[in-house]
């Protein structure tokens, strides 16, 4: 009688700590799922924030090519400027029996004149805005770079957490079954 009750009493001891074992085992699952779940969504945001970065990267090259333009686009007029200047002093140069030619051609040459010192205006202009808002833009690219590497370190620091809590879980787990 004594061993009956003796095997009932570990029969029921023995259940209850597979109970418990198997009520671990479903927390720990559970726990791993929310866990793995965790980590996929923290490494799509890390994947999303290295193509933010490249996309910055993208726009300043473009920018570059386009004050680059500019630039020779600055220097050409620059060169016709010059031409006109040249083509001034020729004409100053000469002798022109016909004084009404000669004032048709200088009338001629000094509207051109204007026209390539407004156009030389206008590009500075241009550049010099393109490049203040080009200045505004990189700090702006600057700044969030800065801030979504920040999120970055602290995104890959909590995979790193949530990975290694993952192994203490596993090892406990494996710890209790024994």
């Amino acid at each position: 009688g004594e061993e009956i009750d003796s095997l009932q009493k570990s029969h029921v001891v023995n259940v209850q700590k597979l109970r418990n074992s198997e009520l671990r085992l479903s927390e720990a699952k559970q726990k791993l799922r929310e866990l793995a779940l965790s980590i996929k969504m923290k490494e799509e945001l890390i994947k999303e924030l290295v193509r933010t970065g490249k996309d910055a990267q993208s726009v300043s090259r473009q920018y570059s090519l386009k004050i680059t333009k500019l630039e020779q686009e600055s220097e050409q007029a620059k060169m016709e400027l010059a031409e006109k200047q040249k083509q001034l002093q020729e004409l100053e140069s000469k002798e022109l029996r016909d004084i009404p030619e000669k004032a048709t051609l200088q009338k001629e040459f000094w509207k051109k004149m204007d026209a390539a010192k407004l156009k030389v205006q206008r590009q500075a202009s241009e550049l010099e805005q393109n490049v203040a808002q080009m200045k505004h833009q990189q700090t702006q690219l600057q700044k969030r770079l800065c801030e979504e590497s920040e999120k970055k370190k602290q995104l890959e620091a909590e995979v790193q957490r949530d990975q290694q809590q993952i192994k203490v879980g596993f090892f406990l787990f494996l710890y209790d079954k024994e």
